[in-house]
Protein backbone atom coordinates (compact mmCIF):
# COMPACT_ATOMS: atom_id res chain seq x y z
CA UNK A 1 0.00 0.00 0.00
CA UNK A 2 1.40 3.28 -1.08
CA UNK A 3 2.30 5.80 1.77
CA UNK A 4 -0.44 8.18 2.78
CA UNK A 5 1.68 11.34 1.98
CA UNK A 6 2.65 10.44 -1.64
CA UNK A 7 -0.78 9.56 -2.72
CA UNK A 8 -2.47 12.68 -4.77
CA UNK A 9 -5.17 15.01 -3.10
CA UNK A 10 -7.88 12.39 -5.08
CA UNK A 11 -6.29 9.21 -3.13
CA UNK A 12 -5.87 11.03 0.36
CA UNK A 13 -9.72 11.58 0.08
CA UNK A 14 -10.59 8.26 -1.52
CA UNK A 15 -8.35 6.95 1.59
CA UNK A 16 -9.85 9.17 4.18
CA UNK A 17 -13.36 7.95 2.90
CA UNK A 18 -12.64 4.57 4.87
CA UNK A 19 -12.18 6.29 8.19
CA UNK A 20 -15.08 8.05 7.19
CA UNK A 21 -17.15 5.09 6.80
CA UNK A 22 -15.09 3.29 10.06
CA UNK A 23 -16.57 5.97 12.02
CA UNK A 24 -20.08 5.86 10.97
CA UNK A 25 -20.15 2.49 12.04
CA UNK A 26 -20.34 3.40 15.74
CA UNK A 27 -23.85 5.46 14.88
CA UNK A 28 -26.71 3.80 14.14
CA UNK A 29 -27.62 5.40 10.66
CA UNK A 30 -28.39 3.87 7.16
CA UNK A 31 -25.73 5.23 5.30
CA UNK A 32 -27.37 6.18 1.62
CA UNK A 33 -24.46 8.50 0.49
CA UNK A 34 -21.35 9.74 1.75
CA UNK A 35 -19.37 12.68 0.02
CA UNK A 36 -16.21 15.21 1.14
CA UNK A 37 -16.77 18.36 0.99
CA UNK A 38 -14.34 20.21 2.79
CA UNK A 39 -10.69 19.40 3.00
CA UNK A 40 -8.28 22.11 5.17
CA UNK A 41 -7.05 20.77 8.82
CA UNK A 42 -9.69 18.48 8.90
CA UNK A 43 -11.81 16.29 6.64
CA UNK A 44 -15.33 17.04 6.07
CA UNK A 45 -17.75 14.39 4.94
CA UNK A 46 -21.52 15.26 4.05
CA UNK A 47 -23.53 11.93 5.47
CA UNK A 48 -27.01 11.59 3.49
CA UNK A 49 -29.59 8.91 5.57
CA UNK A 50 -31.57 6.51 4.05
CA UNK A 51 -34.37 8.27 6.04
CA UNK A 52 -33.39 11.40 4.21
CA UNK A 53 -31.47 13.24 7.13
CA UNK A 54 -28.17 14.91 6.43
CA UNK A 55 -25.35 15.20 8.91
CA UNK A 56 -21.85 16.35 8.58
CA UNK A 57 -18.91 14.22 10.23
CA UNK A 58 -15.62 15.61 10.85
CA UNK A 59 -12.84 13.99 10.54
CA UNK A 60 -9.76 15.54 12.35
CA UNK A 61 -6.43 15.88 11.66
CA UNK A 62 -3.65 13.55 13.15
CA UNK A 63 -3.80 14.33 16.98
CA UNK A 64 -0.55 15.39 17.62
CA UNK A 65 -1.50 18.23 15.17
CA UNK A 66 -4.53 19.59 16.25
CA UNK A 67 -3.86 18.78 20.31
CA UNK A 68 -6.77 21.08 21.25
CA UNK A 69 -9.40 20.05 23.65
CA UNK A 70 -12.20 18.87 21.78
CA UNK A 71 -14.27 18.14 24.71
CA UNK A 72 -14.31 21.47 25.77
CA UNK A 73 -15.91 22.51 22.40
CA UNK A 74 -18.41 19.72 22.82
CA UNK A 75 -19.04 20.12 26.13
CA UNK A 76 -19.97 24.25 25.26
CA UNK A 77 -22.18 22.89 22.28
CA UNK A 78 -24.43 20.36 24.02
CA UNK A 79 -24.46 23.32 26.62
CA UNK A 80 -25.86 25.58 23.88
CA UNK A 81 -28.13 22.72 22.89
CA UNK A 82 -30.34 24.36 25.89
CA UNK A 83 -29.90 28.18 24.64
CA UNK A 84 -32.85 28.87 22.33
CA UNK A 85 -31.57 32.42 21.59
CA UNK A 86 -28.60 30.89 20.17
CA UNK A 87 -28.59 28.40 16.70
CA UNK A 88 -25.54 26.35 16.83
CA UNK A 89 -24.66 23.29 15.15
CA UNK A 90 -25.76 20.98 17.25
CA UNK A 91 -22.75 17.96 17.72
CA UNK A 92 -24.35 13.75 18.13
CA UNK A 93 -23.50 10.77 20.53
CA UNK A 94 -22.40 7.76 19.26
CA UNK A 95 -23.55 4.44 20.33
CA UNK A 96 -21.54 4.28 23.32
CA UNK A 97 -22.91 7.89 24.51
CA UNK A 98 -19.70 9.83 23.73
CA UNK A 99 -20.04 13.02 21.29
CA UNK A 100 -15.46 11.91 20.04
CA UNK A 101 -15.18 8.43 17.90
CA UNK A 102 -12.09 7.58 17.68
CA UNK A 103 -11.08 5.49 14.35
CA UNK A 104 -8.00 4.07 12.81
CA UNK A 105 -7.77 2.44 9.48
CA UNK A 106 -5.23 1.30 6.90
CA UNK A 107 -3.04 3.72 5.15
CA UNK A 108 -4.44 6.45 7.21
CA UNK A 109 -1.27 7.86 9.78
CA UNK A 110 -2.76 8.22 13.26
CA UNK A 111 -5.73 8.21 15.17
CA UNK A 112 -8.23 10.65 14.11
CA UNK A 113 -10.81 12.44 16.38
CA UNK A 114 -14.56 11.89 14.26
CA UNK A 115 -17.24 14.07 15.32
CA UNK A 116 -21.10 13.59 13.65
CA UNK A 117 -23.00 17.09 13.55
CA UNK A 118 -26.59 18.43 12.44
CA UNK A 119 -26.48 19.09 8.84
CA UNK A 120 -26.39 23.22 8.37
CA UNK A 121 -28.08 24.62 5.28
CA UNK A 122 -27.79 27.82 4.31
CA UNK A 123 -25.67 30.48 2.63
CA UNK A 124 -22.14 31.94 4.98
CA UNK A 125 -22.87 35.36 5.73
CA UNK A 126 -19.28 36.26 4.62
CA UNK A 127 -19.99 35.75 1.22
CA UNK A 128 -21.97 39.05 0.44
CA UNK A 129 -22.23 40.30 3.91
CA UNK A 130 -24.45 43.69 4.21
CA UNK A 131 -24.65 45.67 7.17
CA UNK A 132 -28.25 43.61 8.63
CA UNK A 133 -26.01 40.57 8.73
CA UNK A 134 -23.23 41.89 10.82
CA UNK A 135 -25.68 43.35 13.02
CA UNK A 136 -27.43 40.21 13.15
CA UNK A 137 -23.64 38.56 14.26
CA UNK A 138 -23.00 41.43 16.45
CA UNK A 139 -26.29 40.16 18.64
CA UNK A 140 -24.98 36.46 18.25
CA UNK A 141 -21.79 37.35 19.47
CA UNK A 142 -23.30 39.50 22.60
CA UNK A 143 -25.42 35.81 23.13
CA UNK A 144 -22.72 33.58 22.79
CA UNK A 145 -20.09 36.11 25.11
CA UNK A 146 -23.17 36.04 27.55
CA UNK A 147 -23.99 32.20 27.44
CA UNK A 148 -19.65 31.88 27.65
CA UNK A 149 -19.83 33.85 30.80
CA UNK A 150 -22.61 31.81 32.50
CA UNK A 151 -21.21 28.44 31.54
CA UNK A 152 -19.97 26.54 34.39
CA UNK A 153 -17.78 24.11 32.35
CA UNK A 154 -16.06 21.42 34.52
CA UNK A 155 -12.91 21.59 35.90
CA UNK A 156 -11.41 18.18 33.85
CA UNK A 157 -11.22 20.27 30.65
CA UNK A 158 -8.10 21.90 28.78
CA UNK A 159 -9.24 24.75 26.41
CA UNK A 160 -6.67 27.28 24.38
CA UNK A 161 -5.92 30.25 26.14
CA UNK A 162 -5.01 33.22 23.94
CA UNK A 163 -2.76 34.84 26.62
CA UNK A 164 -0.12 34.64 24.07
CA UNK A 165 0.46 35.55 20.14
CA UNK A 166 1.57 31.82 19.54
CA UNK A 167 -1.09 30.03 21.61
CA UNK A 168 -1.66 26.99 19.94
CA UNK A 169 0.56 24.51 21.93
CA UNK A 170 1.11 22.30 18.95
CA UNK A 171 2.02 24.80 16.70
CA UNK A 172 5.89 25.47 16.11
CA UNK A 173 7.06 28.97 15.36
CA UNK A 174 9.17 28.66 12.31
CA UNK A 175 8.63 32.25 10.95
CA UNK A 176 12.28 33.00 12.71
CA UNK A 177 13.93 30.02 10.76
CA UNK A 178 16.80 29.87 8.31
CA UNK A 179 13.91 28.33 5.57
CA UNK A 180 11.62 31.19 5.37
CA UNK A 181 15.01 34.08 5.74
CA UNK A 182 14.41 34.69 1.24
CA UNK A 183 11.00 35.61 2.84
CA UNK A 184 11.16 37.16 6.73
CA UNK A 185 13.77 39.56 5.62
CA UNK A 186 16.06 41.68 7.92
CA UNK A 187 13.44 44.42 7.74
CA UNK A 188 10.10 42.24 7.89
CA UNK A 189 11.74 40.13 10.99
CA UNK A 190 12.14 43.44 12.78
CA UNK A 191 8.91 44.63 11.93
CA UNK A 192 6.93 41.28 13.41
CA UNK A 193 9.08 40.97 16.21
CA UNK A 194 8.01 44.47 17.42
CA UNK A 195 4.77 43.75 17.00
CA UNK A 196 4.94 40.47 18.58
CA UNK A 197 6.34 41.76 21.37
CA UNK A 198 3.62 44.59 22.16
CA UNK A 199 0.82 42.22 20.72
CA UNK A 200 2.39 40.32 23.53
CA UNK A 201 2.16 42.67 26.26
CA UNK A 202 -1.29 44.21 25.49
CA UNK A 203 -2.44 39.78 25.69
CA UNK A 204 -0.62 39.72 29.13
CA UNK A 205 -2.66 43.32 30.11
CA UNK A 206 -5.97 41.80 28.82
CA UNK A 207 -5.14 38.62 30.81
CA UNK A 208 -4.40 40.38 34.27
CA UNK A 209 -7.20 43.35 33.84
CA UNK A 210 -10.39 41.83 32.00
CA UNK A 211 -13.19 39.45 32.65
CA UNK A 212 -12.16 36.44 31.29
CA UNK A 213 -14.30 33.29 30.03
CA UNK A 214 -15.25 30.86 26.85
CA UNK A 215 -15.42 32.25 23.56
CA UNK A 216 -15.83 30.92 20.17
CA UNK A 217 -12.18 31.63 19.33
CA UNK A 218 -13.39 32.15 15.53
CA UNK A 219 -16.69 33.65 15.18
CA UNK A 220 -15.70 34.63 11.96
CA UNK A 221 -18.33 35.59 8.58
CA UNK A 222 -17.78 32.31 7.06
CA UNK A 223 -18.47 29.79 9.98
CA UNK A 224 -22.19 31.60 10.32
CA UNK A 225 -24.91 30.61 8.40
CA UNK A 226 -27.58 32.19 7.08
CA UNK A 227 -30.64 30.64 6.87
CA UNK A 228 -34.79 32.50 6.86
CA UNK A 229 -33.42 35.57 8.61
CA UNK A 230 -31.36 33.58 11.13
CA UNK A 231 -27.61 33.39 12.19
CA UNK A 232 -26.38 30.22 12.36
CA UNK A 233 -22.79 29.60 14.08
CA UNK A 234 -20.48 26.54 13.98
CA UNK A 235 -16.96 25.52 14.00
CA UNK A 236 -16.28 25.70 17.57
CA UNK A 237 -12.81 24.04 17.21
CA UNK A 238 -11.01 27.09 18.03
CA UNK A 239 -13.02 27.37 21.11
CA UNK A 240 -10.41 29.95 23.83
CA UNK A 241 -10.48 31.37 26.96
CA UNK A 242 -10.42 34.90 26.91
CA UNK A 243 -11.90 38.60 27.34
CA UNK A 244 -14.95 39.38 24.88
CA UNK A 245 -12.69 42.01 23.15
CA UNK A 246 -10.21 39.42 21.63
CA UNK A 247 -13.32 37.42 20.48
CA UNK A 248 -14.35 40.89 18.56
CA UNK A 249 -11.13 41.20 16.79
CA UNK A 250 -11.21 38.11 15.28
CA UNK A 251 -14.76 38.68 13.92
CA UNK A 252 -13.59 41.89 12.43
CA UNK A 253 -10.32 40.75 11.32
CA UNK A 254 -12.42 39.54 8.09
CA UNK A 255 -13.73 41.30 5.67
CA UNK A 256 -11.63 44.30 6.22
CA UNK A 257 -11.48 44.61 2.32
CA UNK A 258 -14.88 45.26 1.96
CA UNK A 259 -16.38 48.67 0.13
CA UNK A 260 -18.44 48.84 3.29
CA UNK A 261 -16.13 47.65 6.08
CA UNK A 262 -16.55 50.83 8.03
CA UNK A 263 -20.45 50.23 8.10
CA UNK A 264 -20.52 46.63 8.33
CA UNK A 265 -18.29 47.63 11.71
CA UNK A 266 -20.48 50.16 13.28
CA UNK A 267 -23.89 47.80 11.86
CA UNK A 268 -22.07 44.79 14.41
CA UNK A 269 -21.57 47.31 17.00
CA UNK A 270 -25.07 48.26 17.58
CA UNK A 271 -26.32 45.14 17.64
CA UNK A 272 -23.64 43.97 19.82
CA UNK A 273 -24.44 46.83 22.21
CA UNK A 274 -28.03 46.26 21.92
CA UNK A 275 -27.55 43.33 23.86
CA UNK A 276 -24.40 44.07 26.59
CA UNK A 277 -22.05 46.58 26.76
CA UNK A 278 -19.04 47.18 24.39
CA UNK A 279 -15.97 45.94 25.31
CA UNK A 280 -13.91 47.44 23.28
CA UNK A 281 -10.83 49.89 24.50
CA UNK A 282 -10.22 51.72 20.98
CA UNK A 283 -10.28 51.52 17.62
CA UNK A 284 -6.03 51.11 18.48
CA UNK A 285 -6.49 47.91 20.62
CA UNK A 286 -8.78 46.45 17.87
CA UNK A 287 -5.41 46.97 15.80
CA UNK A 288 -2.86 45.16 18.11
CA UNK A 289 -5.03 42.28 18.87
CA UNK A 290 -5.62 41.93 14.93
CA UNK A 291 -1.93 42.37 14.60
CA UNK A 292 -1.47 39.28 17.26
CA UNK A 293 -3.68 36.96 14.50
CA UNK A 294 -1.88 38.08 11.66
CA UNK A 295 1.54 37.34 12.71
CA UNK A 296 0.28 33.98 13.91
CA UNK A 297 -1.33 33.49 10.24
CA UNK A 298 2.50 34.73 9.21
CA UNK A 299 3.52 31.61 10.85
CA UNK A 300 0.73 29.05 9.81
CA UNK A 301 0.83 30.02 6.51
CA UNK A 302 4.94 29.51 6.56
CA UNK A 303 4.45 25.82 8.20
CA UNK A 304 1.44 25.13 5.96
CA UNK A 305 3.22 26.32 2.71
CA UNK A 306 0.01 28.41 1.56
CA UNK A 307 1.39 30.78 -0.69
CA UNK A 308 4.08 32.37 1.31
CA UNK A 309 5.27 34.40 -1.46
CA UNK A 310 2.11 36.56 -2.00
CA UNK A 311 1.19 36.57 1.80
CA UNK A 312 3.92 37.15 3.90
CA UNK A 313 4.72 40.81 2.22
CA UNK A 314 1.22 41.49 2.57
CA UNK A 315 0.69 40.94 6.10
CA UNK A 316 4.04 42.06 6.89
CA UNK A 317 3.08 45.69 5.57
CA UNK A 318 -0.52 45.40 7.61
CA UNK A 319 0.63 45.05 10.41
CA UNK A 320 3.46 47.61 10.43
CA UNK A 321 1.27 50.35 10.75
CA UNK A 322 0.68 48.93 13.59
CA UNK A 323 3.91 50.54 14.29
Amino acid sequence: MKPYHQLTEEGKIKRMHGIARAALEHYDLGVARLRCVARDTNTTFRVDTTVRTTFALRVGAPRIDTEVDTATELAWLDALTDEPAIDSVCPHRNRAGELVTLVEHPGVPGERKCVLFDWLSGTPIGDGADRDDYRMLGELAARLHDHGERWQRPARLNPLVWNRVFYYPTEPVVLYDEPFRHLMTPERTAVVRAVESRCGAELSRIHREAPLSILHGDLHPWNVMRRNHRLFVFDFEDLMVGAPVQDIAITLFYNRKHEDYPGLCAAFEHGYTGLREWPVESEGQLEILMAARTVMFVNYVLRMDFDPDEYVPMAVERIKQVL
